[in-house]
């Protein structure tokens, strides 16, 4: 590796342990937002190297055609873990040349807030891969890559070297090429997040990248915590198991922020298992586990076929980690669509859109075990006759354990990054009225 440059030697590093996409973005390419700071992570951050690895596509198929949603936990489990043991032994490798660095967190690492449940990322993994140049903005705010679509895992180090950046692609390159023809992550989300025509705006190194409008970040929240699972037009679901009754009658208007909270805080509160179904996902992105929470347990290739079998894998791997209370049905990511469904080409993703539109809706049955119908009506009487409650004991003693979970990890004033939103917003603001002039002399 001597003869290479430093960049390249990083490269062929990760490709040697199996991660072959991966991107480096230089001091030149990462004026953003405040998540797009490099020192939060690490004091002295100058580069960052960004590592991405494809979700399962077989387990996919499973999640979205409601076939069974634990292969696609299992590969979130296995895919969180060894890419943070590629970023580890990366980082390591850096600094035997002299260099500092740390490997990031891969989800669930959000800065502290006054709110708790704003979730602003510490780093965002997303904007990182953009400014490395293997990824690009998609219409749901995900980021595509050329490779894998949006149905990724994404990592990242971050190291006090001077690195050059490799090339960007074109601004807005999915955007044009895909999304505007497609725009099926709309459909698939079943709290309709995204706006189907408006368009929002990131700012990077002075250039807008477009993104479809955000109704309201707590929509997707409600969705991916699997509080309300069921669609808009009341034929399918995700694989939660609440629904909010109010929106089963009349979508929630996104413009009434605090209406939505309440009913996310509301129902979130009333599950019983929240503080358990966040925490393993904390857990598996922000902490690397030893090698033997994997032993005896088979690979997706060996998985068995019936579910029974697959959660007892599922809660066993749970239990290694600290997560108890969810074996009945250790299913905590049940949701992400909008990265599912979009696959490199657009006939991938058509066809993976029609598996989740017709896959029909699941709601606990006899038992609690998860049942798969065709039909709104079937799911509500199955609600009816088998009612997901939690006892008042439960529910009490999940609410103060996800709020002090929240609040221990995530609260908190951080001067210098309101500062930093400030400015940034400011920027993004005059970029925006700049743009829309434009279009306006144009038409």
């Amino acid at each position: 590796m001597g003869l290479l440059k430093l960049e390249d030697q990083l490269k062929k590093f990760a490709n040697d342990q199996g991660v072959k996409v991966v991107g480096v973005a230089g001091p030149d390419r990462l004026d953003g937002p405040p998540s797009l700071d490099l020192s939060y992570t690490m004091p002295g951050a100058q580069s960052v190297i960004v590592l991405i690895l494809p979700m399962n596509v077989p387990a996919i198929y499973d999640f979205l055609s409601k076939k069974s949603p634990a292969s696609h936990n299992f590969d979130q489990f296995v895919n969180y873990q060894r890419m943070l043991q590629v970023e580890n032994n990366l980082a390591n490798y850096l600094i035997s040349l002299g260099y500092k660095a740390k490997a990031a967190p891969t989800s669930a690492d959000y800065r502290p807030s006054l709110y708790v449940f704003s979730t602003q990322p510490a780093l965002s993994l997303r904007l990182a891969a953009i400014a490395s140049g293997i990824a690009g903005q998609s219409w749901s705010g995900n980021v595509m890559t050329k490779e894998y679509g949006a149905a990724i895992f994404l990592g990242a180090v971050v190291t006090d070297a001077f690195l050059a950046s490799d090339p960007q692609l074109p601004i807005n390159y999915f955007i044009e090429k895909f999304c505007l023809k497609c725009k099926r992550c709309v459909g698939s989300c079943p709290s309709h997040m995204f706006a189907a025509d408006n368009m929002e705006y990131v700012l990077l190194n002075g250039e807008l990248h477009s993104r479809g409008k955000r109704r309201n970040i707590d929509l997707c929240k409600i969705s991916c915590f699997g509080l309300h699972s069921l669609s808009v037009d009341r034929k399918w679901s995700n694989w939660g198991i609440h629904w909010i009754d109010d929106w089963v009658r009349e979508p929630p208007n996104p413009a009434n922020r605090l209406k939505i909270f309440a009913a996310m805080l509301k129902r979130g509160l009333t599950t019983g298992d929240s503080t358990q179904r966040f925490d393993i996902l904390r857990r598996l992105c922000c902490y690397l586990w030893d090698d033997k929470v994997f032993e005896g347990i088979p690979g997706l290739d060996e998985f068995p076929e019936t579910e029974a079998a697959r959660y007892a894998i599922l809660s066993k791997l749970m239990g290694r980690v600290g997560i108890f209370g969810i074996e009945k049905y250790p299913i905590p990511m049940i949701c992400g669509h909008c990265a599912l469904v979009c696959a490199a080409d657009q006939d991938e993703t058509a066809k993976r859109y029609r598996m989740l539109i017709k896959s029909g809706i699941v709601v606990p049955g006899e038992n609690g075990r998860m049942v798969n119908v065709s039909s709104f009506e079937e799911a509500l009487e199955l609600k009816r006759q088998f009612p997901t409650r939690s006892g008042v004991k439960k529910n009490l003693k999940d609410t103060v354990a996800t709020l002090l979970l929240w609040h221990k990890q995530y609260f908190g004033f951080d001067f210098k990054t309101s500062i930093k939103a400030w400015k940034y917003q400011r920027q993004l603001d005059k970029a925006v009225k700049y743009l829309e002039r434009q279009k306006e002399i144009t038409d």
